[in-house]
C-alpha cells in the first residue's frame, strides 16, 4: 500500500511540475501591452544611453565606433551586422553611430526573425532556437581557444613574448559560457575534456526562457517569485542565486560545501595566488588583478596586493609568457561574465582547475585536482 501511495504522490508531483513550468512559458509567449514593454526597456542596459557600452567613443574624433565593436556598441551597428540595411549579413561594413542604443527595430526585424545561430569569436557557428541566436549574436565575447597560440608563435612556453599585452576575452559573454566547449569561449588545455553546453532544466533553457527579454531580469512566474525557487527552495530572490548548489562538492577544498558561485571564488583565488608565485618565480616581475582596466598591473613590491600608486595604465603587466597569458585569460573569463556560475559553472572549474595545474607544473603550489568536475 505504501509503495503505491509512494508512486501516486511521486506522478502527483511530475504533473505538477509539468503544468507549473508550461505555465511559465505560456505566461512568457502572451504578448504585453506596449505600455508595460517600454517601461521594462527603458529600465533596462540596453536602453541606458549614458552607459560606457554607448558612450566609450563619444570623444574620440571623429565620434564613431568603429566596426570592430559596433556589432553590439550600436544599434545601428547591430542593424549593419544582420543585414537589416540592405548590406552583406553577418559583417559590419563600416562604422556606426555612437549613443546608438538596443531599441526596439534593432531587435524585432525581418532579418533578426529568420536567425537560427551565431557565429562565436573561435569561428564556430551553433544552431539555436530565434530568441537565443538574436541574443548570443553579441553576448558571444571576444576570445576563445584559439587566442593565446597566435600571439605566442615561436616563442618558449615560459619566454617572455616580446610586446605582450594582455588578452581580454571582453565582457558579458553569457552565451559563450553558457555552450562551454560548444563554443570553445575559454583557453581549452590540449588533452583536456570539458563540459559542452549547459543543460538546465525542461522551460529554463534558453535565453528568454530566464531572462525577461525587455527588462533583462529574471522572469517571476508569480507575482514577487522567483523563477528559480521552484527547483531550488533555498532562493528566494536574487541574491539568494549564489547559494544553490549543484552536486555538494568542496571543489574549493576549503572545508566547507557551498553554492557553485562561493566555490568558484575559491578556486579562483587559487588561480590568483599560484599566478602571483609564477610571475615572482619565473618571470621575477609581481602581478596583481583589480576590477580597473587593463586589470593586470605590475605588484613592483611584491606584497600580494595592487596599490592605488600601481593602478594606473603606465603600470600595465606587460611581460607575459605564453603559459602565464593563457592562464590570466582563464582568469578573466571566469570574471567578466557575473552570472557564469549560473550559465555553466562547471566549465568555469574546469578552465581554473587546468589553469592552476598548468602553472603549478613549473612552480611548487600545492592542489587537489581529484575535484575537477
Amino acid at each position: 500500500m505504501n509503495k503505491y501511495f509512494f508512486l501516486i504522490t511521486l506522478l502527483l508531483l511530475v504533473f505538477l511540475l509539468t503544468g507549473w513550468i508550461y505555465y511559465v512559458n505560456s505566461q512568457s509567449d502572451q504578448i504585453e501591452p506596449v505600455e508595460k514593454i517600454s517601461a521594462k526597456w527603458w529600465g533596462s542596459a540596453h536602453a541606458d544611453i549614458e552607459a560606457e557600452a554607448f558612450t566609450h567613443w563619444s570623444e574620440d574624433e571623429p565620434a564613431i565606433v568603429p566596426p570592430t565593436c559596433a556589432k553590439c556598441h550600436s544599434g545601428q551597428g547591430f542593424l549593419d551586422y544582420v543585414g537589416q540595411d540592405g548590406s552583406a549579413e553577418f559583417v559590419v561594413d563600416e562604422p556606426a553611430m555612437i549613443e546608438s542604443v538596443i531599441s526596439c527595430e534593432i531587435c524585432h526585424n525581418q532579418q533578426t526573425t529568420q536567425l537560427t545561430s551565431a557565429v562565436f569569436p573561435s569561428g564556430i557557428e551553433i544552431d539555436l532556437d530565434p530568441n537565443s541566436a538574436l541574443c548570443a549574436s553579441c553576448h558571444s565575447g571576444m576570445g576563445s581557444s584559439d587566442s593565446i597560440p597566435g600571439r605566442s608563435e615561436d616563442v618558449d612556453v615560459d619566454e617572455v613574448i616580446p610586446e605582450g599585452s594582455f588578452i581580454n576575452p571582453h565582457y558579458a559573454f553569457a552565451a559563450a559560457t553558457w555552450l562551454g566547449s560548444d563554443a570553445q569561449g575559454g583557453y581549452e588545455y590540449n588533452q583536456k575534456t570539458y563540459v559542452g553546453k549547459f543543460e538546465h532544466a525542461v522551460g529554463v533553457q534558453t535565453c528568454t526562457q530566464c531572462h525577461d527579454p525587455h527588462s533583462l531580469h529574471m522572469n517571476q512566474p508569480y507575482t514577487n517569485t522567483d523563477l528559480c525557487s521552484t527547483c531550488h527552495s533555498n532562493v528566494v530572490d536574487y541574491s539568494d542565486y549564489r547559494d544553490v548548489y549543484v552536486d555538494g562538492v568542496d571543489y574549493d577544498t576549503d572545508g566547507y560545501t557551498e553554492g557553485i558561485y562561493y566555490e568558484i571564488e575559491g578556486v579562483r583565488g587559487q588561480l590568483n595566488r599560484v599566478m602571483q608565485i609564477y610571475a615572482a618565480e619565473i618571470i621575477g616581475q609581481g602581478i596583481g588583478w583589480v576590477d580597473q582596466y587593463p586589470y593586470l598591473f605590475k605588484d613592483n613590491d611584491l606584497d600580494g596586493t595592487i596599490s592605488e600608486e600601481e593602478r594606473n595604465f603606465s603600470n600595465a603587466y606587460t611581460q607575459f609568457t605564453p603559459r602565464l597569458m593563457r592562464t590570466a585569460y582563464n582568469l578573466q573569463f571566469s570574471i567578466k561574465d557575473p552570472a557564469g556560475y549560473v550559465h555553466n559553472g562547471k566549465y568555469i572549474l574546469q578552465l581554473l582547475f587546468d589553469s592552476i595545474e598548468d602553472l603549478a607544473s613549473v612552480v611548487e603550489f600545492p592542489f587537489d585536482y581529484s575535484q575537477r568536475p
